[in-house]
């Protein structure tokens, strides 16, 4: 199994960095399995939005395309939510290129 280390920015704006994300996880598993507050409702199928954040926005570009569904998902978040590098964190899949990735959780 591979791994990379992102850094993972809190609701309260403290960065905690060499967090490990293995390949055999969505970004939102990851967080979750390091106790990040992820409610994830959907289970992972862009549905909701409780695993809202922010990728910075160099991850954001390596991060693949928003397919349709998920992109309906973050058009229903309030604009003072949405930014241009919101992703659902269920639909982040893992890529070596995303080493070092900086991940701010997004609001509830």
């Amino acid at each position: 199994m591979s791994s990379i280390e992102i850094t993972v920015i809190d609701r309260e704006g403290v960065a905690t960095p060499g967090i490990e994300w293995d390949d055999d996880e969505s970004l939102m598993e990851c967080l979750v399995r390091n106790k990040y507050p992820i409610l994830a409702s959907c289970g992972g199928n862009a549905s909701c939005s409780t695993c809202h954040s922010y990728l910075d926005p160099e991850s954001y570009e390596q991060a693949g395309e928003i397919d349709e569904d998920e992109a309906d998902v973050l058009d229903s978040l309030m604009d003072d939510e949405r930014e241009p590098t919101s992703r659902l964190t269920c639909q982040v899949v893992w890529d070596e290129d995303l080493e070092g990735a900086e991940v701010r959780i997004g609001p509830f």
